[in-house]
């Protein structure tokens, strides 16, 4: 393999031949290359692929050339990692283990220059990454139609978390363009926030969540506690950001006689949210949830943030609603990761947040043996994990 200079760009040597030795990683399940392909070289510039079951064998007749923001088949990313890599796949990332290269493949593609991979790791990546000489790591983000090329790590930053690696931070010298990120899954580098500044997790969240919904100016408030005007700020005038299941009013309304402030009401009216006045962080309040005001866990700042997620969960087109008892439910967010926040008390009494790349699920619980799921995703093919654990859904939709 050699480099011509070009950030992102790689050369594969004419009739190079690279096999993979195949090992699935997170789950039991078959991965994307276990299916049998065949693809004629139709030019120059592209390459014959051939994957078999526990084998994958790239055979590449010609130099490929992958710049940075071009799609290409999944088998030809990975071969970049050379003769005689290993494969480790999983329900979503998948790792191309080479004699001095690591490939990955994820459903995320990060901003600013940066991607952040979440745990859990095979040994073998921490063991390469940890070591005192790194091999280049080359990124791509998974798309419904390909891979897309972010390009060579210019670093890789462990991040360990009780003796584990929890995430891989990788850094490019040149992130991808803007208008082609719109295309991938969001990513989970707000998730890290959330602990320290939830109000900025949550600007973050929504930018990439909502990266396709054009900005149409900003809504009025320009008072009011600083999380909220942060949420004001993301939401850029996009009523889609305010939600409909349970909506953030375009701006607080005073007047209550307990002196507290409307700021958000559920969608068919049940309840209507309020706030401490003159608070940088207030205590918030459903008001229509119980006979007395029923205070949230999370002061506003945390309840923004979480709200937002649910809205994600249960107001996207692409989605679904199912209940689910305790074991169902640990196999859906097995694979994710859960928002350090206390429970919301809505939609159930006991709600909690769960987040993958481009992927949101709410989880109630109301007793001891069945959840209240909502599941909202970025693009239909993160619903194919779901689709095969045979959930007796309420409602469904992958398109």
């Amino acid at each position: 393999m050699q480099e011509d200079g070009r950030a992102g760009l790689a050369r594969i040597a004419v009739d190079h031949t690279a096999h993979f030795a195949h090992t699935d990683w997170f789950t039991e399940e078959m991965c994307t290359y276990d299916q049998q392909r065949d693809k004629t070289p139709s030019s120059a510039h592209e390459a014959c692929v051939t994957v078999r079951t526990r084998l994958g064998r790239a055979v590449y007749r010609v130099a490929v050339e992958i710049e940075l923001g071009s799609v290409v088949a999944e088998p030809e990313a990975l071969a970049l990692a050379g003769p005689g890599a290993t494969l480790l796949t999983g329900a979503d990332a998948a790792f191309a283990i080479g004699t001095d290269t690591i490939v990955v493949v994820t459903p995320a593609a990060g901003d600013a220059g940066e991607l952040t991979l979440p745990g859990p790791f095979p040994d073998v990546v921490e063991q390469r990454l940890a070591a005192v000489l790194r091999p280049p790591v080359r990124a791509f983000a998974r798309l419904p139609d390909g891979c897309l090329a972010l390009g060579v790590a210019r670093s890789a930053e462990l991040g360990y978390r009780r003796g584990a690696l929890h995430d891989i931070r990788l850094t490019f010298e040149a992130p991808v363009p803007p208008g082609l990120l719109g295309r991938v899954a969001p990513g989970l580098d707000w998730l890290a926030q959330v602990g320290s500044d939830p109000a900025g997790a949550m600007e973050r969240f929504i930018a990439g969540w909502y990266q396709d919904v054009p900005m149409s100016g900003a809504y009025p408030v320009v008072t009011g506690p600083p999380a909220l005007q942060a949420f004001y700020r993301a939401a850029a005038g996009r009523p889609e950001v305010l939600g409909s299941s349970s909506r953030i009013l375009p701006e607080p309304v005073a007047g209550r006689p307990d002196s507290l402030i409307t700021f958000g009401q559920e969608g068919d009216g049940v309840f209507t949210l309020v706030m401490e006045p003159d608070e940088q962080d207030p205590r918030i309040w459903y008001d229509g949830l119980s006979d007395t005001l029923l205070e949230e866990r999370e002061r506003l700042s945390g309840h923004l943030l979480q709200s937002t997620l649910a809205r994600a969960a249960m107001d996207g087109p692409l989605g679904g609603m199912a209940f689910v008892d305790r074991p169902q439910a640990r196999r859906v967010v097995a694979p994710l990761r859960r928002v350090p926040l206390r429970p919301m008390r809505w939609p159930s009494l006991v709600t909690r947040c769960y987040a993958g790349p481009g992927t949101v699920v709410l989880l109630g619980e109301d007793d001891a043996d069945w959840f209240e799921m909502f599941v909202g995703v970025r693009h239909p093919g993160l619903l194919r994990r779901l689709r095969k654990l045979g959930l007796d859904w309420e409602s469904f939709t992958d398109s």
